[in-house]
């Protein structure tokens, strides 16, 4: 297996070239639903709402009218895959919430539950095989509420059984075992305080290490699917800034060799940014995390970041569309393997329609 390279700064590459830049479209496609609002939205159900419906007509109704409603959102991704392909899109990050409820507890529902079980697994896969036709790239962000570092067992069961539920959609897709289909969730949280009298980076490496191991301990919990894709990515505020979230990377692969990739975010870094505030710096010391780890194979795989831009007024709120250019840094540590930017300013697509016609 590669081994993580700790990164040269000798040997850094800030590259200029952006042409080859590839962006990523995340969940809601504007455009099409400028075309037809209701044939291309998500639709979801509250828990409220299923309640009441068991309550007024039956738990098979609800589950009957849920079910209806993630076909939808199943048959909504499609649309937006073949929308992606013929706009030069090759990279998508599917809806956390394509299944609503199902991973609600307090409902007791299971995918088997549903009556279309069978239709939504052949949705699922033909979902899967559009986007290999395509050569389109799929990913996923599940909420921020799944939380495996945290010192909370309730808290750390729902996360392991939402993520193991998110894998589980994936694999029915057909999607590799691996980070070129990445699940991406945040730390979230602050590792406790230490009292030493040791110097504070060491106090500092300390705390990494405690929340590290937790959350290691807690990821082999989940099951292969989890274990196998899961990356994670620096926050907006508070301890996680891109210094850190490496350092709990490197702590992880130089504990238990395993390797547990860094999704760079560029307005996270702003908000909360390192000491180096350089852009393509912090990217590529990311991009280092990627490491491929097929087994006989070498070299690093395409990282999947974040790219988006604040509002002047609000800096840590996506703003509706980038200033005029804003382009991502073409970050390759391997030559054909460029970082996936996923644009996630609110626009989506027109955003990157503006990107592309910019970049040409």
């Amino acid at each position: 297996m590669y081994t993580q390279k700790k990164l040269d700064t000798q040997c850094l590459s800030c590259y200029t070239t952006i042409m080859n830049t590839t962006l990523g479209l995340t969940c809601i496609s504007e455009e099409l639903k400028d075309i037809d609002k209701k044939k291309y939205s998500f639709r979801t159900m509250t828990r409220k709402r299923f309640n009441d419906l068991c309550n007024t007509e039956g738990r098979n109704e609800a589950i009957d009218q849920l079910s209806e409603r993630i076909k939808n959102n199943l048959y909504v991704t499609q649309y937006i895959l073949r929308h992606c392909g013929s706009n030069d899109i090759k990279h998508y990050r599917l809806s956390s919430s394509l299944f609503p409820l199902l991973t609600d507890q307090t409902l007791e529902l299971a995918y088997a539950d549903l009556p279309n079980h069978k239709t939504l697994d052949a949705e699922l896969k033909l979902i899967g095989k559009i986007a290999k036709t395509l050569n389109i790239s799929l990913s996923s962000h599940p909420d921020q509420f799944n939380v495996l570092a945290s010192a909370n067992e309730n808290a750390v069961n729902k996360s392991i059984n939402e993520l193991n539920f998110q894998a589980s959609l994936f694999d029915k897709m057909g999607l590799p075992q691996d980070h070129t289909a990445p699940m991406n969730i945040h730390i979230n949280g602050t590792p406790p305080e230490i009292e030493s009298n040791n110097d504070p980076d060491s106090i500092n490496n300390a705390r990494i290490a405690e929340m590290a191991e937790r959350f290691y301990n807690n990821l082999m919990r989940c099951d292969q699917g989890v274990y196998n894709r899961l990356t994670i990515e620096n926050e907006d505020k508070g301890f996680w800034s891109v210094d850190n979230i490496i350092k709990f990377s490197e702590y992880i692969f130089e504990k238990y060799k395993f390797n547990l990739p860094v999704c760079y975010d560029n307005l996270h870094d702003f908000c909360n940014p390192s000491e180096d505030r350089n852009v393509a710096y912090q990217a590529e010391r990311c991009a280092y995390t990627w490491v491929n780890q097929e087994e006989g194979v070498s070299g690093f795989l395409a990282p999947v970041f974040h790219w988006s831009e604040g509002k002047p007024e609000k800096p840590r709120a996506h703003a509706d569309y980038f200033a005029l250019g804003n382009f991502p840094p073409h970050i390759a540590i391997d030559v054909d393997r460029p970082a996936k930017w996923e644009c996630e300013v609110k626009g989506k697509d027109k955003a990157i329609r503006l990107l592309q016609k910019a970049l040409t």
